[in-house]
């Protein structure tokens, strides 16, 4: 995912006007796209799978629209956004918005506005067969086994990264680190409890 992030961000500087969406943040956050991976997987209480689900969803959005390849700045968004419906639509239990924003580090009125977009983005289109599904997963251990480098690719890495399907006993904190706060917008993500 890094250097799938990389080589977008060299992309979006040669493009001209940038465009911006929804999903864009004003900087990029501190924390790597494995660390941010890992920490909705440790802390959202979805399952492994709403994971690969969100990958198949941004996948279908790339397809779509070239903007919503993933970059520095709206990895983090685009991810969290993408989970968060996969959980919805997949899962049987799933937590508020405003657990999934302090998990995200985002406000959740923000939260709020970037699912309905990627829902209306998608045309509402959730369903995957277990055939595509299936495939998918296979493609995805692939890109992670061949370990080249590809721009387009959006989940290059995710088979490569252990789901921890436990959850630590403690508060999440923030994936954001390095201000007083811990997080943009006053968002104070310490106050939130992990699953069960």
């Amino acid at each position: 995912l890094e250097q799938a992030c990389a080589a977008n961000d060299e992309k979006q500087k040669m493009a001209f006007p940038q465009q911006v969406t929804v999903f864009h943040g004003q900087r990029p956050p501190n924390i790597t796209p494995r660390q941010y991976i890992e920490r909705i997987a440790t802390y959202s209480g979805c399952s492994p799978c709403c994971l690969v689900m969100g990958m198949k969803y941004l996948d279908a959005l790339r397809l779509k629209d070239p903007i919503y390849e993933l970059n520095s700045l709206n990895f983090h968004r685009l991810v969290l956004t993408s989970v968060l419906i996969a959980a919805k639509f997949v899962d049987d239990f799933y937590y508020s918005n405003g657990y999934w924003a302090k998990v995200g580090g985002v406000k959740v009125d923000e939260l709020n506005d970037m699912e309905t977009e990627f829902l209306f983005l998608s045309s509402f289109n959730l369903h995957v067969r277990r055939a595509e599904y299936d495939a998918f997963v296979k493609e995805l251990q692939q890109r992670a086994a061949s370990g080249a480098p590809d721009p387009s690719v959006l989940s290059h890495g995710m088979s490569r990264l252990a789901i921890n399907t436990t959850t630590p006993t403690g508060s999440v904190g923030t994936p954001w680190g390095g201000s007083s706060d811990g997080t943009p917008h006053g968002v104070t993500p310490s106050g939130v409890t992990p699953p069960p």
